[in-house]
Order: C-alpha cells, then structure tokens, then sequence
C-alpha cells in the first residue's frame, strides 16, 4: 500500500515503483467496491482521467503492466 512518503504515479496502486498486474487488480476491486480506495489510489487508479475508477482503468492498467499499451 501507498504510504505518505511515496511518490504516487499512474497506475502504480500498490506503490512499488512498476505498474504491474496487481495493480489492474487493486483496480478492478475498487472498480467492484470490493475495497475502498485511500486518497492517493483515488487519484492514481483513474488512469482514463475520467474522474472514476472503472473496470477501463483496470483494463488499461492491465495492458500497460503487459506492454500491449503506453501510459
């Protein structure tokens, strides 16, 4: 989980520096309300930039962490 003296990025969720499949996970749960979000995941999982995190977010981060897709 992100802490306060990490330096957020997209699609980063967990906080450890790559974009990965578990990240695109940490999405699609908050996507499903399954977990609730912390302030910096709010920010970094809307990666779409439509002001909500969505099972797209989730997509899109899957396809970055694969290289199918650029941030």
């Amino acid at each position: 989980a992100l802490n306060s003296s990490e330096t957020p990025f997209s699609g980063n969720l967990d906080g450890n520096g790559k974009i990965t499949a578990a990240d695109a996970r940490v999405a699609l749960r908050i996507s499903a309300k399954l977990e609730k979000a912390t302030e910096a995941q709010k920010l970094i999982a809307d990666v779409n930039l439509d002001g909500k995190i969505t099972a797209a977010d989730a997509r899109k981060i899957l396809r970055i962490a694969a290289k199918l897709e650029k941030l």
